[in-house]
């Protein structure tokens, strides 16, 4: 399959780039900054473009001749940051599509765009008021006009708390909607299992036109008093306090 990735740059993205690229995708990149791109070994599957996603014809050049689009791209948190950059590069995207006749778009929002009771108490009283008050909003819009589009399929990844732990190889626990329930305490999934399961709705229609939550079955592990170290190789560093492509 040929796929174009948006926020390849950031620390997802990569993840995506390479994982596609050990599948045996043809990968485009499409990066305004491809310095920035990180591929440990040179492929002939894969082809970086220097161009802007909010731009329509970047995006309609890296596009062509592609089955499906992946985009990784995040905002930044902040009280006083504005942040349109998943309604505003959706937009193009979806035009670019629509004018090239693309019908795959797979991306990434949150868990708890929507306010839920069962949501973890910091992330829906602390952090989404605050700091990610408007990372989140846009993340609203974007999910809204998704929702509303007949004429793309669609798939909405929604992890929460982001960590820089190794492809686990086991499968994150998944739930429609705003959040996977049942799952006390704190919750996370690693980057790389995360792009891992956006790269497997490429190939499954169990989640085309969904909202999917996600996070690691570690998570579970730890809830029902098992040693999550049987399930998922753990590691420590976060994505809390910097964002920019996920």
């Amino acid at each position: 399959m040929r796929i174009l990735i948006v926020g390849a740059t950031g620390p997802t993205g990569q993840e995506v780039v390479r994982q596609a690229l050990d599948y045996g995708h043809n990968v485009k990149v499409l990066a305004r900054n491809p310095d920035k791109l990180n591929v440990p070994q040179p492929s002939p599957n894969l082809e970086v473009i220097h161009g802007d996603v909010f731009k329509l014809e970047d995006v309609k050049g890296a596009l062509t001749g592609c089955d499906a689009i992946l985009s990784a791209l995040g905002g930044k948190p902040g009280l006083f940051t504005a942040c349109d950059v998943y309604s505003k590069s959706y937009d193009v995207i979806l035009k670019a599509m629509k004018e090239l006749s693309v019908n795959r778009f797979i991306t990434v929002t949150s868990w708890g765009t929507q306010d839920d009771p069962e949501l973890p108490y910091l992330w829906r009283w602390v952090f989404k008021p605050s700091l990610l008050r408007n990372v989140v909003a846009d993340m609203v819009v974007m999910e809204d006009k998704l929702l509303k589009e007949e004429g793309i399929n669609w798939t909405v990844v929604k992890p929460p708390r982001l960590m820089d732990h190794p492809l686990t190889g086991v499968a994150p626990l998944t739930m429609e909607g705003q959040l996977v329930r049942g799952i006390p305490g704190k919750t996370h999934i690693g980057r790389a299992d995360l792009a891992k399961f956006m790269l497997d709705c490429l190939t499954t229609p169990q989640w085309d036109r969904k909202l999917v939550a996600i996070c690691s079955a570690a998570c579970a592990a730890v809830a029902d008093g098992k040693d999550a170290g049987d399930m998922a190789s753990v590691g420590n560093s976060v994505d809390g306090d910097k964002m920019g492509d996920k």
